[in-house]
């Protein structure tokens, strides 16, 4: 009965690794693969900025959003946690099933914030190379030598 209990313990700690160890150590796809990519979207980040006008409506509703976003991600940490410890203080499969739900509710909720996110940045990838003008509509230059 204790082995089932560590190996599914150790099995939540693994699924819960895989989702907290990437955002300690950082995440390889922002690292800069050379200094001019990372010029480019720093510069397309800040033409971005500038082209938007401040709207004190609009950054509340952002932070409104956030607010949300983390309250649900406290609560469904709060009912895994607290599954957790009733399946381990009354030793029940019925509370470990449960805390496994709540588990995999995470999981969907993070992954659901992960594509949003992702989203997101294709959008605004895909704005900022529309607005570049093509190669061939760039005036030729001359060189005038003696």
């Amino acid at each position: 009965m204790e082995a089932s209990i560590l190996v599914g313990l150790l099995l939540i700690a693994a699924v819960w690794s895989v989702y907290l160890l990437p955002s300690v150590f950082g995440d390889r796809r922002k690292a800069p693969i050379n200094s001019t990519k990372e010029f480019d979207r720093w510069t397309h980040l800040m033409a971005d900025v500038q082209k938007r006008t401040f709207s004190r409506g609009q950054v509340n509703r952002r932070d409104l959003v956030r607010w949300r976003r983390r309250r649900a991600m406290a609560v469904l940490i709060g009912l895994a946690v607290a599954t957790a410890a009733m399946a381990w203080l009354q030793n029940s499969w019925g509370w470990l099933l449960v805390q496994l739900f709540f588990d995999s509710l995470i999981l969907l909720y993070a992954a659901a914030l992960a594509q949003m996110r992702q989203r997101r940045q294709w959008r605004l990838k895909v704005t900022h190379v529309s607005e570049r003008p093509p190669e061939s509509e760039e005036p030729n230059i001359k060189v005038i030598a003696n």
